[in-house]
């Protein structure tokens, strides 16, 4: 059976493909599924976002967040469908590098490029935790395919789907830039890109762009520019040293990658037995090069000028990686290659949500210290709402104050969720006000050990305490937290 599958996806490079989306998007979705009791801290934080239905927060654009809500609110589920929907954007990446392949190269070379994302660590382990990384994957390989196709086929219709995407990318992360500029400098140095200029094609991908962008432009200048402020400060300082370490990790998050591509042969030398090596257009070259390492390259620059730099931005940079590798390691890609990387692809599949599940599901038992997907957020809602319910005489429950994790859990599962008063900053949270304050009352959690918010810290003597175990986990430390309740104004 194994046999007849390998020799069909040679023979059908789309079948691969779609054994590849298929296995990802399963495994992935059931390994934090089965294994999380509280959804990861961008989960969480995307929740809050979206169920106030804003343009953008203080720390970036907001288009995780209404996705998740828009889902929440047809779904009427705020836990499993955050797994899905990051996989689903995972399975996109992979359609679009994949018919991206197909037109810079063969359907096989295609295929390829797409399977050595596997050994990738930005498409494993961190995609349970659908957040703006995440997001902007698909996006960019989208960027890319249809910027190509701009060019090679002319129809309106890609120009459009160009300036329509690469405005949305600036919805998943301002840092989509780092991708627009490069696309940008090879439609200007290409010389059949360049060409184009004279049809109204660009025109109208910069119209469909502007519109799409405009929205986020428009809440940046009425908001100074907030999210790249805390982009700064976040981001520490940068240097020759800070940005060699950011490359190294870069380097580090792919290994299996290289590693599949070595068990594959494709780095021995060519021998009198090999086949003919394909030949690669300079074009396809050059637009690799410019798509894939040229946001790297843009990164690195920005770091060595004193910007500090996170691992985790790397994450949409690799999108075009396995094509590039295909593409410069110019000997044919024989089916025993194809079989090869298959093979890497498949173990990684299914290894690395076993390890993941094991992690988040044994973890806290083994270790004693529970991670945040441990956390018991059904117990920890049901006992603050039963305790605000009684010393509120059973008012609702409209806004909870605290940092976005502690306080992000408290009803998100509920059919109206709380509003969530990010560290009770008014400038963190623009949807809660004095007059909601008063209105609605508030409850105020923390978890015990570190401060309350400040806004609230007076009270800090008159809180109370509660401890919740980890559920499956009798030997991990339960979770202890404090909390004040702020009943609503009396009419």
């Amino acid at each position: 059976m194994i046999a007849k599958f390998v020799n069909d996806i040679w023979n059908d490079p789309q079948k691969g493909l779609m054994a590849l989306i298929g296995v990802q998007m399963t495994l992935w979705f059931f390994a934090p599924l089965l294994s999380h009791s509280a959804p990861p801290l961008d989960v969480v934080e995307m929740y809050a976002w979206g169920r106030e239905s804003v343009v953008a927060t203080f720390k970036h654009p907001n288009l995780p967040g209404l996705v998740l809500e828009g889902i929440r609110r047809v779904t009427g589920q705020a836990f499993w469908p955050a797994f899905l929907v990051s996989q689903i954007f995972i399975g996109v990446t992979f359609w679009a590098v994949f018919a991206l392949g197909k037109e810079l190269l063969d359907a096989r070379r295609a295929l390829a490029g797409a399977l050595l994302l596997c050994g990738i660590y930005f498409f494993s382990w961190p995609t349970p935790e659908f957040n703006h990384n995440v997001a902007q994957m698909p996006f960019w390989a989208l960027i890319a395919l249809f910027l190509w196709r701009a060019i090679e086929r002319g129809a309106l219709l890609n120009w459009v789907l160009l300036g329509l995407f690469a405005g949305l990318s600036l919805w998943a992360k301002y840092s989509s830039l780092m991708l627009i500029a490069p696309a940008g400098l090879w439609l200007l140095f290409d010389p059949k890109a360049l060409a184009t200029f004279k049809t109204p094609g660009p025109y109208v991908a910069l119209i469909a762009f502007i519109a799409a962008a405009a929205p986020q432009a428009l809440w940046l200048v009425d908001n100074n520019f907030a999210p790249f402020t805390y982009a700064a400060d976040r981001s520490g300082n940068g240097g020759p040293v800070a940005t060699f370490e950011f490359l190294a990790l870069q380097i580090a998050n792919c290994l299996p990658f290289i590693l599949i591509l070595w068990a594959a042969g494709l780095f021995k030398k060519k021998s009198a037995d090999d086949p003919p090596s394909e030949t690669i257009e300079k074009r396809t070259l050059a637009f690799l090069l410019a798509l894939s390492l040229g946001p790297l390259a843009l990164t690195i620059l920005i770091g060595i000028a004193g910007s500090g730099l996170r691992t985790a931005w790397g994450a949409p940079m690799f999108n075009l990686l396995g094509l590039l590798a295909v593409a410069l390691l110019r000997k044919q890609l024989t089916q025993s290659s194809l079989q090869r990387i298959g093979a890497g692809a498949a173990i990684l599949l299914v290894l690395m949500p076993a390890l993941y599940f094991a992690h988040m599901r044994f973890g806290a038992q083994i270790s004693g210290k529970p991670l945040k997907g441990n956390w018991p957020q059904t117990a920890i809602t049901e006992q603050l709402k039963a305790r605000w319910a009684a010393q509120t005489n059973n008012a609702p429950l409209r806004i909870v104050a605290g940092d976005i994790w502690t306080a992000g859990l408290v009803g998100m599962r509920d059919k109206n969720p709380p509003s969530i008063f990010i560290d009770a900053d008014v400038r963190k949270s623009p949807w809660v006000n004095p007059e909601r304050l008063n209105q609605d009352g508030v409850l105020v959690v923390w978890r015990t050990g570190s401060p309350p918010p400040a806004r609230f810290a007076p009270m800090r003597p008159i809180a109370q305490y509660m401890t919740i175990p980890i559920k499956g986990a009798p030997k991990a430390k339960p979770v202890e937290l404090s909390y004040l309740i702020i009943p609503p104004a009396k009419p």
